[in-house]
């Protein structure tokens, strides 16, 4: 059978729409991921959230943790570990905040806790300004400067 372009297109249009949906929901997940706000974690008193995952439809009965979420008295993330079925860490960060609770720093780490990169953040007057990007011996690689236009 042979399509015609215009249902290529659609086609294409379509596994785009389902990649970029899926790929929105995983950083939505990432980002909180119990769904709880700063809010409520602080309120609560939340230290961590676990999160297991049931791979019933494969015969795994058992619980597999999926991440781990750790949090300051302020309720802001300060590492989150994600695992793969397996129980193999694939994502491992920690992330420093100031007084204001301005992200500072963000360690990333490999599965055995060795920082493999680290980014700081630079801000002035409440606003992020720079960010610098470090190797894991400490060399700078990259940098990102923030321009702000203000409304008159």
């Amino acid at each position: 059978m042979r399509l015609s372009l215009k249902s290529d297109r659609i086609i294409v249009i379509t596994l785009n729409y389902r990649i970029l949906t899926g790929i929105f929901l995983w950083l939505s997940g990432s980002l909180l991921v119990a769904g709880q706000g700063k809010k409520t974690i602080r309120e609560k008193q939340i230290v961590s959230i676990t999160v297991e995952e049931y791979f019933l439809e494969e015969g795994i009965e058992k619980p597999v943790v999926e991440s781990i979420e750790k949090y300051n008295e302020d309720g802001e993330v300060i590492e989150l570990q994600e695992f793969n079925k397996r129980g193999q860490i694939r994502k491992w960060e920690k992330y420093f905040y100031d007084e204001e609770g301005n992200l500072l720093e963000e360690q990333f780490l490999d599965d055995k806790g060795r920082i493999t990169r680290i980014e700081k953040n630079i801000y002035r007057d409440g606003l992020r300004v720079e960010k610098h990007f470090f190797d894991q011996k400490g060399r700078q690689y990259k940098k990102k400067t923030y321009l702000y236009e203000y409304r008159k």
